[in-house]
């Protein structure tokens, strides 16, 4: 079978693993502390903070940014359910906005449409590497006094055409998920501009603690125990798995060529194929390609559930692109009515197609040979 994504891991980021266990400190401790230096100094913003995952990472970023019962909270229907349950664990409410469909990113002109009175803060994501319009967004957020927080778990290795994302707003979130583009298996990290922030964030993820373990071993033979001065949470990053991506950090700018390698042979194969939606191509900044997207439009001579139990016959892997949050069960009890058209299509007619680094060329073809028999045979 073609998996869909794969890890690329190799000696050196086993070698970092050993070294790590034969240090003796597994736990979130020195090794994640350089992770965080190396991984702010990548974005070009002083503080990086590093989680369990991008999910406590939104979390605690909700906390930040002060939400709670009545507050409103902005984002794209189009997206991962996590951006969405991050405010409700804050009981505050999520309102969802519409997308565009070039790029299945958050529309500016509908985000003004969604923000009232009651908006204390918007998540803007960077859908599956594509950088969102991230400029405008931040101006009408600074416009409002509104708080911003960038959805980066897709975005390692992305950039406008300004700055990289996880720049922008008060503070970001990043995925070191086992499909993203640099991976730890699991984690994620918070990236700031503003050290009051920071403190808090270093704060909430381990337990509410004044400071952390590594920082108490500094202090001396005999150093004083941590005072915990806020309600807070285990949502630290080991010393393990930051060893692993400081490694995969090193290797990021060649995984980013490699993928914008792969989305061009699949947009020169593929382009041609009628009713079919590539990925948006970005003039400036980089795309990261942490998926690649397309979307069957309804002249399409093929439908996307058919299409996808024919690649899985044929032993291609694919998903659906996300999905339509309030389309979902469970977020249907809240949900606004309003109609998001351009969310609800591209979650029933996009298609996630297999690219990760380390995918040969072979198997690529034969994903794009299976797509082009299928709308052959269907014309």
């Amino acid at each position: 079978m073609i998996p869909l994504a794969r890890p690329s891991f190799g000696r050196e980021e086993e070698e970092a693993c050993a070294e790590v266990l034969r240090s003796g400190w597994v736990a979130q401790g020195p090794t994640t502390a350089e992770f965080e230096k190396e991984f702010a100094a990548l974005i070009g913003v002083p503080h990086a903070i590093a989680t369990s995952s991008c999910t406590t990472a939104l979390h605690l970023a909700v906390i930040a940014a002060g939400v709670g019962p009545g507050d409103e909270v902005v984002l794209p229907s189009y997206t991962f359910p996590a951006t969405a349950n991050a405010v409700l664990y804050q009981q505050g409410t999520p309102v969802l906005a519409d997308i565009e469909r070039s790029t299945l990113n958050l529309d500016p002109e509908d985000l003004l449409r969604a923000i009232t009175p009651r908006t204390k803060a918007v998540i803007a994501v960077h859908l599956f590497g594509c950088p969102c319009r991230i400029e405008e967004i931040e101006k009408i957020c600074e416009e409002r006094g509104i708080f911003l927080i960038e959805d980066a778990a897709c975005a390692v290795g992305t950039e406008t055409a300004t700055r990289k994302a996880g720049a922008f707003g008060q503070i970001a979130c990043f995925s070191f998920h086992a499909r993203k583009v640099v991976s730890t298996g699991e984690g994620g990290m918070l990236t700031t501009r503003d050290p009051a922030i920071a403190e808090l964030m270093r704060s909430l993820r381990t337990h509410g603690a004044d400071r952390a373990a590594e920082t108490r071993e500094k202090e001396g033979a005999a150093p004083a125990s941590a005072q915990y001065v806020r309600l807070g949470y285990n949502y630290r990053l080991s010393d393990v798995l930051s060893a692993v991506g400081r490694v995969q950090l090193r290797r990021l700018s060649t995984f980013v060529a490699e993928r914008n390698r792969l989305a061009r042979r699949y947009d020169e194969a593929l382009g041609s194929l009628p009713g079919l939606r590539l990925p948006p191509r970005i003039s400036k900044g980089v795309h990261s390609y942490q998926s690649y997207v397309i979307v069957l439009e309804p002249s399409a001579p093929v439908e996307p559930v058919p299409l996808m139990a024919r690649l899985a016959k044929a032993g291609i892997s694919t998903r659906v692109g996300t999905y339509a949050v309030h389309r979902q069960p469970y977020f249907r009890e809240w949900a606004d009515k309003r109609p998001l058209p351009a969310s609800e299509e591209a979650a029933e007619r996009s298609i996630s197609l297999p690219l990760y680094n380390g995918f040969v060329e072979k198997h690529q073809n034969t994903v794009i040979e299976a797509l082009q028999k299928a709308w052959n045979e269907a014309l």
